[in-house]
């Protein structure tokens, strides 16, 4: 009997938050691939789950800060009801603390030039942790998500070439470094040394948009265009939401409701929304994200007068988001200018469109004329209060103009299915593999259950 073709994926987050991630590894996996996928663990223990055929096992790649991190002296003193809100409490403390203290230190060397070893952070340990797994799993392909887990899937293939293995590396650039905002320079100049020394040995770069590749040929210092492999929400693995939004906020049908769904920061422009709440009287505002998100936090405290109109719901599984965001009137998007928000079309685009909602965005480059191509939609100057207020107020007056423009051609171009026809036929050329299909599973994630300490 024919053997599956393997693949190993690395990624430095907890992974179900990431829905790229877990799209490749469904796709692959239905499509006949073994799949495993290797994360950082959000807590102080190793899981593993699963989605579809793909395993997913997420290791202390990172250290992570959690109340076994805690002296158990100190935990004595902090016993009774109150006990779970105080550790709470501490985490945040220690996480923001050393938050400041790096972002202090690479100021500090920034200001004085201290000459110091930039090294990439995690890839020792990282190493470390995922040798002996890759070694046993013995992949065809590693793929590498984005340039943080680059130097540390490069390193990974060069091991198992060592030992004899055949293995090929798959570069899949989320973003472009120059456009990391929170990177200092040194870092951002080491990060594009690997990126270029590991496209070279790349059987296959990946990227997002025509934008990103536009730039990458001269980041990465290549000479063919990578292959697009946009971030296009699943169709056809989409559930019923269990949830519906409207219940979730107690409000009518009949109530104006625009919705965000993502991560919040302040370079996401949601202050902007919240600002112009005021001039949209009762129109609600709802952010579908994490409650303990310190910038949520912020936000919610920064708008005292609106707790009535402005709402936070948590998370809904990535596989009933569409359904769960069908019942707003308006999706939003009112990120900043930054280099990373100008490149592509990012995640909740394609799953706003998929719901059929239209889109209120800033005007970045390539969604703003997206909307204006389209007609699913209105631009707005990013940041400006008024100018957002004038175009949520043309989307309500008339929201079935811009739904129009949502024809089954239209949402079709803007399907993962497609996107994954392409990630398939690379993963076959490089490889020279022809799996056989499987019985499709659902885009369902499992329940994560322990896995045994690895280090």
């Amino acid at each position: 009997m024919q053997s599956a073709p393997k693949t190993l994926h690395i990624v430095l987050n907890g992974v179900t938050e990431d829905s790229r991630v877990l799209k490749c590894a469904w796709s692959l996996g239905n499509a006949g691939w073994d799949v495993l996928v290797i994360g950082a663990t959000p807590f102080g223990y190793p899981d593993e789950l699963t989605i579809g055929y793909a395993r997913i096992e997420r290791l202390p790649l990172k250290l992570v800060i959690t109340k076994d991190k805690i002296p158990k002296v100190f935990l004595g003193f902090i016993k009774g009801e109150n006990a779970q809100w105080l550790i709470a409490g501490i985490l945040r403390r220690l996480r923001r603390y050393l938050r400041k203290l790096r972002a202090y230190r690479r100021k500090l060397f920034e200001k004085f030039r201290v000459k110091s070893e930039v090294v990439v952070p995690n890839l020792h340990r990282s190493v470390k942790v995922i040798t002996p797994i890759a070694l046993e799993f013995s992949p065809d392909v590693v793929h590498a998500h984005d340039y943080t887990a680059l130097p540390i899937a490069g390193a990974i293939v060069e091991l198992l070439r060592v030992k004899g293995r055949k293995v090929l590396l798959v570069y899949d650039a989320h973003e472009y470094v120059p456009g990391v905002a929170h990177l200092t320079k040194p870092m951002a100049t080491l990060y594009t040394k690997i990126e270029r020394k590991y496209s070279k040995k790349a059987a296959a770069i990946l990227s997002v948009s025509e934008p990103m590749n536009d730039l990458l040929l001269e980041q990465l210092q290549i000479k063919v265009r990578p292959t697009i492999v946009a971030n296009d929400p699943l169709v056809d693995g989409q559930h019923p939401s269990e949830r519906n939004l409207r219940a979730d906020l107690g409000i009518d049908p009949m109530v104006p409701l625009m919705v965000y769904s993502g991560a919040v920061a302040p370079q996401r422009g949601i202050q902007t929304a919240l600002a112009a709440l005021r001039e949209l009287p009762g129109v609600h505002l709802v952010l579908i994200a994490n409650p303990k998100n310190k910038s949520v936090m912020d936000l919610v405290q920064s708008a005292p007068d609106l707790s009535d109109r402005f709402h936070v719901v948590p998370y809904v599984p990535n596989s009933q988001l569409v359904s769960y965001l069908a019942t707003a009137d308006i999706g939003l998007i009112p990120i900043l200018h930054r280099l990373n928000h100008e490149i592509s079309l990012i995640t909740k685009f394609g799953e706003y469109m998929q719901a059929r909602l239209p889109i209120l965005v800033s005007d970045v480059k390539t969604m703003s004329a997206e909307v204006i191509k389209l007609g699913n939609g209105e631009v707005f100057i990013a940041e400006d209060v008024d100018d957002f207020v004038r175009a949520a107020k043309l989307i309500f007056a008339n929201p079935e103009k811009y739904k129009a423009a949502y024809t089954d051609e239209v949402l079709m171009e803007h399907t993962w299915e497609g996107q994954a026809e392409v990630l398939l036929s690379v993963y076959n050329r490089i490889a020279r593999a022809d799996p056989i299909a499987r019985i499709h599973l659902p885009f369902i994630v499992s329940e994560a259950k322990p896995l045994q300490e690895v280090i």
